[in-house]
C-alpha cells in the first residue's frame, strides 16, 4: 500500500528554535528548502534539506512555517507577503513554549480551527461558571509571581471578587486554589480558542502583559469582557522589536485602561502610542515578601545567613535577582574584580539565579568566571518562595541590579525594604523612586561599578543609614493594602468591597 504524501513546505528560520520543532514539522511534512538570514550557510544543508536565501521565496508561492521566536515573527511574516507569499499561506511554528504544545499557528485567527472544549474539564478546579457582577480574569500566559500575588493578596482583601486565570501553566494550581474560582489551562492556540469561545462574559479581563497570544486572540477576547485592561511590563515593550510593537498596537486600541508601574514607563509609553494618553495611569504591584520580612528581620541573622550556606561576617553584595543573562552577570564580574583587593577580601557576591529554566549553560559559564576572578561566591539555584525570598533580603547588605531594562523589580524593592544599601543602572526607569525620597546609588555605565562598590564597602555604615528611611516610604509605595485599592479602582469596583458585604 502507497502511503499518502505528506504536503510539501519552505520553512524560515534556522536557529535553536527552529532546530527544536523541526523533528515535530518533519514528522508532518516534505520540507523543500530552509531559508536563513545568516548569509554563511547559505549553500549548506541541514539533515539533507537545502538552506536557502531570503530572496528564494520570490520564486515560490507555498506554505512557509516560520520557524523563528514569537517575537521575530510578525517582522519575518511582513517580508514574505512583501515577496508574494499570501497571508493563507504563512504560519508559525510554536515549540514547547512554557508548557504549551508543539503546533504549527496559521497567520491569522481566522484561518485557526477552533478545539471542542469542555469548560469544566479545561479549568483545574473543575468548577462551573456562575453569572456574577463582580467577576476578574486575569490573563498571563507564561507561570508569575505577579500574577500569584496579585490573585492571591486582593482575594484575602476583597473577597467578592470572583477571580479566573487564564493560562499555559498548571504550576498556577498550587499556589492559588482556594484563591482562585477557575484556572484555565490551555495547551495550543485551538484550545485556548475554544476556551473563550466557552466563556462567559467577564466584567474585565485583566492582562499581565501585552504578550503576542493576546493579539493574536484580541476579537474574541473584546467581546467577552466589559472592560478590557492591559499592563505594560518590561520585555513586553522595552524589548520587543519595532514591528512586534506595531503588531501590539492593534489591541493597545482596543484597551479600556492601561496601567504601568513607574512614570518613565508611562513616558515611554505615550511616546511610542500617543493615542494612549488618555487610559494610561500608574498602577504597581503589591509585594508580598514585605510582611515576611517584617516577621524575619529581628531573627538571628547569623542563623538565617547559615539557611543560605552562608558563614562568616563578610558583606553580601547581592548581583542581579534570576538567571536570565538581561542581569549581565558576566560584565558584573568582570567589573567588581577591579575593586581594591582588602575589598574585595571582605564581601562574598551572591548570585540567585532560581529562574527562569533552562540556564543551566549560562550559569556554568557565570560560575567560570567567578572561579578565574577568585570571589568568595554562592550561586543560589534552588527554588525560593515568598517566606525564603524575605530572608534572604534580611541578610543581604548591598545590592547590584543592572539589568538591560526594567520597568520596577520588585526584589529590589524588597531589598531596600529590608535596609541593603542598592545600586542601580542609571539607565533604569527609577527616578518616581527618587522622587518620593528612597534613597539608592547609580552608575551611569559598568565601568564605575567597581569605584561605588570600593567606597560602599569603605563606609558602609554610613551608606546603610541613609537607607533606613526607605522602609516606611516602600510600604506606603508598594504595600498590598496599599496597592489593592488601585487595581480595584481599574475594575470599576468600589474601594470599600470587603467581607461584610458578603
Amino acid at each position: 500500500m502507497i502511503g499518502k504524501t505528506k504536503e510539501q513546505v519552505a520553512l524560515y528560520g534556522l536557529g535553536n528554535a527552529g532546530k527544536s520543532i523541526y523533528p515535530y514539522i518533519n514528522k508532518l511534512y516534505d520540507i523543500s528548502f530552509w531559508v536563513d538570514a545568516n548569509e554563511k550557510i547559505w549553500g549548506t544543508e541541514y539533515h539533507g534539506i537545502p538552506i536557502c536565501q531570503p530572496q528564494h521565496f520570490y520564486s515560490y508561492q507555498g506554505k512557509v512555517i516560520v520557524t523563528t521566536t514569537d517575537s521575530y515573527f510578525m517582522e519575518i511574516a511582513q517580508k514574505l507577503m512583501k515577496m508574494g507569499i499570501k497571508k493563507e499561506n504563512i504560519f508559525r511554528g510554536q515549540h514547547q513554549i512554557y508548557d504549551q504544545k508543539e503546533e504549527i499557528v496559521p497567520f491569522d485567527i481566522s484561518f485557526l480551527k477552533q478545539q471542542n472544549i469542555c469548560l469544566k474539564e479545561a479549568d483545574l478546579l473543575n468548577n462551573t461558571e456562575k453569572i456574577g457582577s463582580h467577576k476578574v480574569m486575569i490573563l498571563c500566559a507564561f507561570y508569575s509571581v505577579y500574577a500569584v500575588q496579585l490573585i492571591r493578596n486582593l482575594k484575602k482583601r476583597y473577597p467578592i471578587i470572583e477571580f479566573s486565570l487564564l493560562c499555559n501553566s498548571e504550576k498556577y494550581k498550587s499556589e492559588i486554589e482556594g484563591y482562585a474560582s477557575h484556572i484555565y489551562v490551555y495547551h495550543s492556540y485551538g484550545e485556548l480558542y475554544g476556551i473563550l469561545d466557552m466563556l462567559p462574559v467577564y466584567n474585565a479581563f485583566q492582562m499581565l502583559w501585552i504578550e503576542n497570544i493576546w493579539v493574536f486572540f484580541r476579537n474574541i477576547i473584546r467581546r467577552k469582557c466589559k472592560k478590557l485592561n492591559l499592563c505594560v511590563g518590561g520585555s513586553d515593550f522595552y524589548r520587543a522589536r519595532v514591528v512586534e510593537l506595531g503588531y501590539k498596537e492593534q489591541l493597545i486600541k482596543m484597551a479600556d485602561v492601561i496601567s504601568a508601574e513607574t512614570d518613565q514607563t508611562i513616558s515611554d509609553f505615550i511616546s511610542r502610542y500617543g493615542q494612549s494618553r488618555d487610559k494610561i495611569r500608574w498602577v504597581n504591584f503589591g509585594i508580598e515578601a514585605l510582611d515576611y520580612i517584617d516577621e524575619n528581620l529581628g531573627n538571628n541573622l547569623g542563623e538565617l545567613r547559615q539557611e543560605f550556606g552562608i558563614s562568616g561576617t563578610k558583606l553580601i553584595v547581592t548581583c542581579g535577582h534570576n538567571a536570565n543573562d538581561s542581569h549581565q552577570h558576566l560584565r558584573m564580574v568582570s567589573e567588581l574584580t577591579k575593586m581594591k583587593p582588602v575589598n574585595r577580601d571582605s564581601v562574598i557576591l551572591v548570585f540567585p539565579m532560581t529562574y527562569p529554566e533552562g540556564q543551566n549553560d549560562y550559569i556554568r559559564k557565570v560560575q567560570a568566571e567567578l572561579d578565574k576572578a577568585g570571589f568568595d561566591y554562592r550561586i543560589l539555584t534552588g527554588f525560593m518562595d515568598t517566606t525564603k525570598m524575605a530572608k534572604y533580603a534580611c541578610i543581604s547588605d548591598i545590592m547590584v541590579h543592572v539589568q538591560t531594562t526594567d520597568q520596577l523589580s520588585s526584589t529590589m524593592l524588597e531589598e531596600m525594604y529590608a535596609g541593603s544599601v542598592v545600586v542601580v543602572g542609571n539607565w533604569l526607569p527609577y527616578g518616581m523612586l527618587r522622587n518620593k525620597g528612597i534613597e539608592f546609588w547609580s552608575v551611569d555605565y559598568m565601568g564605575e561599578l567597581a569605584d561605588i562598590l570600593d567606597n560602599i564597602v569603605e563606609n558602609f555604615d554610613t551608606y546603610r543609614s541613609k537607607c533606613k528611611k526607605n522602609r516606611k516610604k516602600i510600604h506606603e509605595l508598594s504595600s498590598w493594602d496599599e496597592t489593592g485599592e488601585r487595581w480595584i479602582n481599574l475594575w470599576n469596583m468600589h474601594s470599600n468591597m470587603n467581607e461584610r458585604e458578603i
